[in-house]
């Protein structure tokens, strides 16, 4: 899969499962195929805000995909004036 195209939720939910096992994003990476920084990007996308046994930041793939599909519904939104919020 290429690295710039969005993950799907079952994906979030094995990036999910590999955290909670205690894989490192490298380790994440290399497994899923995909580069060390989109899954860096993804554990930023998808912190919880609680920490697991080994102190690191925890990780929830619904909330991921809870920020993805509000991040793509405000994309282009029209504003007042009729245009869209963009700047060309």
């Amino acid at each position: 899969m290429a690295d710039y195209a969005f993950r799907s939720y079952e994906e979030r939910q094995k990036i999910q499962e590999m955290v909670e096992a205690g894989l490192s994003a490298k380790d994440i990476a290399a497994s899923l195929g995909i580069s060390p920084s989109a899954v860096y990007a993804e554990l930023r996308r998808g912190r919880d805000g609680t920490r697991l046994p080994d102190k690191r930041l925890g990780y929830n793939a619904e909330l991921a995909q809870l920020s993805v599909q509000q991040g793509l519904e405000r994309r282009g939104r029209r504003t007042a004036g009729g245009m869209t919020s963009r700047t060309y």
